[in-house]
């Protein structure tokens, strides 16, 4: 009897052992979120290492992606674009944000309310980008802050102290990427500043829309929206504004870049003032990629780097503070109380898709 009364004892303990262990196992199951997937969301964020969406501490890699194997992937330093593929194909890369004034301002020179600034000489004798000391501008070397992040959208922000490189007023900006299922990538920018000063930011990209390995310009095609460019002098402008026809610049109707020519050049576009409107047009017939690129600023630089990649640069006329017959096209000034806000995108398609 006592043998059989031990056995169901042991019997019983087990029984509740297991319903207290079937009991932990399903309340742990409850407490983890199913993942969604991929078909849910415009498109997917990938971090190379581990982070805290709580602190919104977040790495300093990011990845954008589609279903149709377009790949922008991002750091923080410059807020930039570290590279675009399509298909394991690199066909863009390096593109920083530029600010706080995209181009030159001549001689590093400009008055503003009645007072003479003077900013930094890096591409001397005049103020490239900002100035600092890398031709490629202050926000270009900065690490931003990663402000946010979603599905489909990267948002970040730096502080630029008052007087930093010359100029008055402390600003914040934000720069937010946001890239759609359709393989459009779009980049809005948003300012804010303590005292009136100068706003005028783009973004570097470096594209090569036939894949890093084919240099060769005959297997790109290039289409520019614009009737007139601003002629240069010691890469000033020097205040007119001419017809492309029968010039270098004339990409009017769509053709194959000219790899003869150098360009570091700016272009008024044809576009409604205050509106989103096709800037231009690079078509790769090698991998059969073509970008549309559009904007709601009135310039353009288009900029060749002698190593098979192309920049298109939508930003206000080079040195606009300083050429007030550039006035009609906008202004780089921002008044302290104001935000800035601009957009560009840049429209990924497949030929024939």
């Amino acid at each position: 009897m006592k043998k059989l009364l031990a056995r169901l004892a042991l019997i019983s303990f087990a029984l509740i052992t297991a319903a207290c262990g079937n009991k932990g196992s399903s309340a742990e199951a409850s407490s983890i979120k199913p993942s969604v997937s991929s078909d849910t969301s415009i498109s997917s964020v990938e971090k190379s290492s581990s982070s805290s969406t709580s602190s919104k501490s977040y790495s300093s890699n990011y990845q954008l992606s589609t279903a149709n194997g377009l790949k922008v992937y991002f750091k923080e330093q410059g807020a930039r674009i570290d590279k675009i593929e399509y298909n394991g194909k690199q066909i863009a890369k390096d593109g920083f944000t530029v600010g706080r004034v995209a181009n030159r301002i001549a001689n590093g020179k400009f008055t503003l309310n009645g007072t003479q600034y003077s900013v930094t000489l890096n591409d001397r004798p005049n103020s490239l980008h900002g100035g600092g000391n890398s031709w490629q501008g202050p926000f270009a070397t900065a690490n931003w802050k990663t402000e946010e992040q979603t599905a489909s959208s990267i948002k970040y922000k730096i502080v630029s102290a008052d007087k930093d490189n010359g100029y008055p007023g402390e600003m914040t900006m934000y720069v937010t990427y946001t890239l759609s299922e359709a393989g459009e990538l779009s980049i809005e920018y948003s300012a804010t500043t303590t005292k009136d000063t100068l706003c005028n930011p783009t973004n570097h990209l470096f594209i090569d829309i036939n894949g890093s390995k084919d240099r060769n310009y005959a297997n790109t095609k290039l289409l520019v929206n614009a009737d007139n460019y601003t002629p240069l002098q010691n890469q000033i402008p020097t205040g007119a504004v001419s017809p492309v026809e029968g010039t270098q610049f004339d990409y009017r109707t769509e053709k194959p870049f000219d790899s003869s020519k150098n360009y570091d050049d700016n272009y008024v576009l044809n576009i409604t003032k205050g509106t989103l409107g096709k800037a231009a047009t690079l078509t790769g017939t090698q991998l059969g990629i073509k970008v549309d690129v559009y904007t709601d600023r009135p310039g353009m630089q288009l900029y060749k780097d002698g190593s098979g990649n192309i920049c298109l640069e939508t930003q206000m006329l080079p040195d606009a503070i300083n050429h007030p017959e550039f006035d009609e096209y906008g202004t780089t000034i921002l008044r302290a109380g104001e935000t800035f806000t601009s957009k560009t995108t840049y429209h990924f398609t497949k030929l024939g898709v």
